[in-house]
């Protein structure tokens, strides 16, 4: 019997024991069912068959077989779960599977002639697979980062309050936002492509200062200060201006982000009342969002998006390091994540700073699934610290994003302030039609007077502060809103020996407000 016939007749014995060895060795197998697994592969053995029959070399490096492999590599790509080595992993166990069945069915080894035909109709299909799933997951990038930007563009464009645009390194107005053109009264086809020092006072004009401050900005990192500035009728007006360099993937400066707030307002407020000390602190919460803001439009959103395009820059360069594509690929999809969280929670923050309520979107859920999925997150960094206690039944009626955000920020405040390698407890216990959430961990005591600022915009512990812990202060705000979303509240609780407990108490049924 020719190795043709061999192999039509052990077809179904091979694919049988390939996807018991796949499933085995690669983890994202075993999330599929058998068949959903094998995939075109018994199409891509009828076409080894026809190879081995015809003896051809150049059949075994046929478009045909290599568009079937390329479909095996998109099929991967779109699951999500799996890597480019997983999938090459998949072809050398073919290859295992498909001679040990061959040379070790009783009709004798094979001829050198039919191992090669073999061995090239195999590498043919891993570079057809690896192409696809490498294009495919590269275009998914790229339509996440082109999402990202989009995003970024379109929340700038959005702000109202603030003038933000940028020129380039001479000076000269490449983007202006609906914000500048309210504040300086120029629209967009009269301001772009002028030299900003327009926006100045002739003063100002005089000292050099428009260039002056893009150079101290391209030096420092940063010019921040208040000044006079000019509007298209002619009027002047006090204003607040950060400038931040923009660099290119080489570091070279490529331009600047200008953010101005017309600070006319506040003066007005501050000459015509005598401020109470409630109003003062409003003023100084108001100081601190826009300090925020301004910091998080001109570096914290700007930062990552520059890695991911350089990053992206470099995997353009060099596509053929398949360890450096990945590594770059991993960098451009922790880039866009972190933008995405960032405008994610500076919006829930301005919802819940102008009295909205945090969205959210109640269905069935179980908390300790969701409990254990943050805590599992977390262990690949931390190490096995993390503990889970569930007293009674953890279903009921919440948001498991929302849910899962509490957890993720109660957390990683645990791991950032809780004692080094100290053991994290998160705790459900149902009380009637209550969930208590609870998440415990020793450490250093929090003082009395610090409990009640805690769920304060923008304000961290002296503790964090000293540490040099990096944070916007914004987490446990985020807490706060999103139980009070679903009719809860939470509460901190901090003892010498006992550690620190942060609890939500919620509702089983949220749709609604549940209990009392």
């Amino acid at each position: 019997m020719g190795t043709a016939e061999r192999l039509r007749a052990s077809k179904d014995a091979v694919l049988r024991k390939w996807a018991e060895r796949t499933r085995a060795e690669i983890p994202p197998a075993r999330r599929h069912e058998p068949l959903a697994l094998v995939d075109g592969l018994p199409h891509f053995v009828d076409q080894l068959v026809e190879t081995l029959q015809r003896r051809d070399v150049e059949v075994a490096r046929s478009e045909a077989r290599g568009k079937l492999a390329a479909e095996h590599g998109r099929d991967r790509a779109q699951r999500g779960s799996w890597s480019l080595a997983e999938v090459v992993r998949e072809y050398q166990l073919f290859r295992q599977v498909l001679f040990e069945e061959l040379d070790g069915n009783g009709s004798g080894a094979l001829s050198r002639r039919d191992r090669d035909l073999i061995l090239e109709s195999i590498d043919v299909a891993v570079c057809a697979a690896a192409a696809e799933f490498e294009r495919r997951r590269a275009d998914e990038r790229n339509a996440r980062l082109a999402e990202a930007e989009q995003r970024f563009a379109g929340f700038v464009e959005a702000v109202k309050d603030y003038a933000i645009f940028t020129v380039d390194p001479n000076g000269f107005i490449t983007h202006w936002n609906s914000g500048a053109e309210r504040m300086k009264q120029y629209r967009p086809d009269e301001a772009i492509g002028k030299h900003y020092s327009m926006l100045y006072p002739e003063e100002g004009r005089r000292r050099d200062e428009p260039m002056g401050h893009l150079r101290t900005a391209a030096i420092e990192g940063r010019f921040r200060g208040e000044g006079m500035r000019l509007r298209k009728n002619g009027e002047h007006f006090l204003a607040d201006v950060s400038i931040t360099p923009l660099f290119s993937s080489t570091g070279a400066v490529m331009g600047f982000a200008k953010v101005v707030q017309d600070l006319t307002e506040r003066n007005l407020l501050v000459q015509e009342r005598d401020l109470s000390r409630s109003e003062t602190a409003q003023l100084r919460i108001e100081a601190q969002y826009r300090e925020r803001f301004v910091q998080t439009l001109t570096h914290d959103l700007r930062s990552p998006l520059s890695a991911a395009k350089a990053a992206a820059a470099l995997i353009a360069r060099t596509p053929q390091d398949e360890s450096k594509v990945r590594s770059w690929a991993h960098r451009i999809s922790d880039a866009v994540d972190r933008c995405d969280g960032m405008i994610s929670d500076l919006l829930d923050a301005a919802r819940l700073h102008s009295g909205e309520g945090i969205p959210v979107k109640i269905e069935p859920c179980d908390l300790a699934r969701i409990a254990e999925d943050a805590a599992d997150e977390l262990r690949t960094r931390e190490g096995d610290r993390f503990r889970i206690e569930v007293d009674g039944a953890s279903n009921g009626y919440w948001c498991p994003y929302g849910m899962r955000r509490v957890l993720d920020n109660l957390l990683s405040n645990a791991v950032k302030y809780g004692e080094r390698g100290g053991v994290i407890t998160i705790r459900l216990r149902r009380v009637d039609d209550r969930m208590l959430l609870c998440v415990h961990n020793f450490g250093t005591l929090i003082p009395g007077e610090e409990l009640a600022l805690l769920f304060h915009p923008f304000h961290r512990t002296s503790d964090a502060k000293a540490t040099g812990q990096r944070g916007w202060g914004l987490g446990l705000t985020l807490v706060r809103g999103i139980v009070e979303a679903h009719h809860g509240v939470v509460k901190v609780e901090s003892y010498p020996k006992e550690g620190t407990t942060f609890t939500a108490d919620l509702p089983i049924d949220a749709r609604g407000g549940g209990g009392s």
